[in-house]
């Protein structure tokens, strides 16, 4: 018997190695776009980071899709790809985490916004990228996201500029919905908001009727965070561009700066007067205010829209009398004041190869392979009559296919190619983001979203191209102490909230702020 199965086995191992021959050396060929690619001699691990957000369905690091990645372009080159789950609104924290230990650290690491890309080069956490290599291996990305946004990944560094990022390519879709419920609004004879003063008052009368019942909740808040606390709304007489530089960050917040005291200030009024929840500090992934929103117990929440969120399906499901309309953008202008708003970069997100990653190479033939139209179209639509159908010649996601190989988030798959574009829907007017964004029966959404854009004046942040050293050295403690004391002055007392603020700001100026804004003055003195 024991013959017999050294018999088996051997033989189980000759069929493994007839099947999967091992490789004498790297094999260096050329697909047909012209890009360099290597099938290694012994398999390599690729450790990718992935976006780990709000309403994910499946584990984001393991599911068919990302089998598919391995099966296509892993297994076609002898590369393990593993995934690394990131977390979206703890991502700086989770990246710094890994990066203290060439074990842990991913061979990739990127973010949205250039001060945090700043930040990653001053702590050396990315290697200079190999320009020559990219003419060989990365034609496609260089094609598909064209010379201007490449360039873009450029920084001084050690007195030059060099290569230090890979731009993705950016869309001018815009898919963030503020949206309010609009029989609330009927049943408190209040027409639709056109300032803050017009806005609080909508919501009190939705708190005094008790139209989500006893727990009903005006408005969902949560605790604010880094990228979000902007105070566009208030930036009426600051919109110089060096004070825009100095004081309008996304990564440390200029508690010092008075459009942000404003925004606390009319916060800190919401929460004293029941407009939020009283536990809104607490809901630091959103989905309480999900929650109280499709439930019925909220008059207004903010959402990214989709054609297969569940966010409007789960409301009508609990709902069926329910109305919603976008919440005009001028409701959180004060009366008489221009309506601002941020502009994101005309880039999307920047990736940089790590200082561990010991093969740039595969990096680049990852996000290369990403780069192929096929790949693309497949990622973000996945197959016609299953996971997508087509409606007046635009493919539309299909929000009612649940299957084994169903899309991971309301997003699709945008987390698995964001290394090359925000999405794959290249069209931008108003009909073809309708049929891509919003469910069935509310494309009327979109066209308001397109409404409330055309009275904004949009202002871009300056884009630093030298380190803020002292950026990267208080960073992580002001953005802790920034948590800290957003929910101290929304909670206190409004008679208290000046004094409060005033004393904890200065504080927090004196922990490091101060000495990121000498150096934000310096350097853009500097490049300008």
């Amino acid at each position: 018997m024991k013959k017999m199965v050294s018999i088996l086995l051997a033989l189980i191992l000759a069929l493994s190695v007839m099947s999967f021959p091992a490789l004498a050396e790297d094999q260096v060929s050329t697909t047909a776009s012209g890009a360099k690619v290597i099938t290694y001699a012994e398999q390599i691990e690729l450790k990718v980071p992935i976006y780990q957000r709000n309403g994910i369905k499946d584990p984001i690091e393991d599911n068919y899709w990302t089998h598919w990645v391995q099966e296509n372009f892993g297994d076609k080159y002898n590369i393990k790809v593993t995934y690394i789950p990131i977390s979206r609104s703890e991502e700086v924290k989770d990246f710094t985490t890994l990066m203290s230990s060439a074990d842990t650290a991913p061979d990739m690491i990127f973010h949205y916004d250039n001060p945090q890309l700043l930040a990653y080069i001053d702590q050396e956490f990315v290697q200079e990228i190999d320009e020559e290599m990219v003419k060989e291996f990365m034609p496609d990305y260089l094609a598909y996201v064209g010379q201007d946004a490449y360039d873009a990944g450029k920084y001084n560094v050690g007195g030059k500029k060099v290569q230090m990022y890979f731009p993705a390519a950016r869309d001018n879709a815009d898919n963030w919905a503020t949206v309010i419920r609009e029989d609330w609004l009927e049943k408190v004879n209040k027409p639709m908001p056109t300032s803050v003063e017009e806005y609080l008052d909508v919501l009190r009368a939705f708190r005094d009727a008790n139209l989500g019942g006893d727990y009903t909740i005006p408005a969902t808040q949560g605790l604010p965070s880094t990228t979000g606390m902007r105070a566009d709304s208030y930036r009426t007489g600051h919109t110089d561009p060096r004070e825009i530089a100095i004081y309008s960050d996304l990564q440390v917040v200029s508690l010092d700066w008075e459009p942000i005291k404003k925004n606390y200030k009319v916060l800190n009024t919401m929460y004293n007067e029941g407009l939020i929840s009283k536990e809104f500090a607490l809901d630091a992934d959103g989905n309480q205010a999900k929650s109280d929103f499709v439930n019925g117990k909220a008059g207004v929440y903010g959402f990214y829209l989709s054609s297969n969120s569940d966010v409007i399906s789960a409301l009508m499901e609990n709902c069926p009398d329910a109305k919603l309309a976008i919440l005009d953008a001028r409701s959180g202008v004060p009366a008489g004041e221009t309506l601002y708003d941020y502009q994101a970069d005309p880039i999307g997100i920047s990736t940089g190869i790590t200082a561990h990653c010991k093969h740039p190479e595969a990096v680049m033939m990852y996000i290369n392979w990403m780069a192929q139209p096929e790949v693309l179209e497949y990622l973000e639509y996945g197959e016609e009559g299953k996971h997508h159908f087509v409606k007046d010649g635009l493919k539309v996601l299909n929000s009612e296919y649940d299957g084994p190989d169903r899309f991971v988030s309301t997003n699709a798959n945008i987390d698995l190619f964001v290394m090359v574009t925000q999405t794959r829907r290249d069209a931008t007017s108003l009909e073809a983001m309708s049929a891509t964004y919003c469910p069935i029966g509310y494309e009327y959404l979109m066209k308001q979203i397109f409404d409330n854009n055309a009275n904004k004046t949009y202002i871009r942040n300056y884009r630093f191209t030298t380190p803020i050293v002292s950026q990267s050295e208080y960073g992580e403690d002001l953005r802790a102490r920034f948590q800290a004391i957003s929910a101290q002055v929304i909670t206190c007392p409004e008679a208290e909230f000046d004094t409060l603020y005033d004393q904890l700001v200065a504080e927090y100026c004196a922990a490091g702020l101060d000495e990121i804004h000498a150096e934000k003055a310096k350097v853009y003195d500097a490049e300008n």
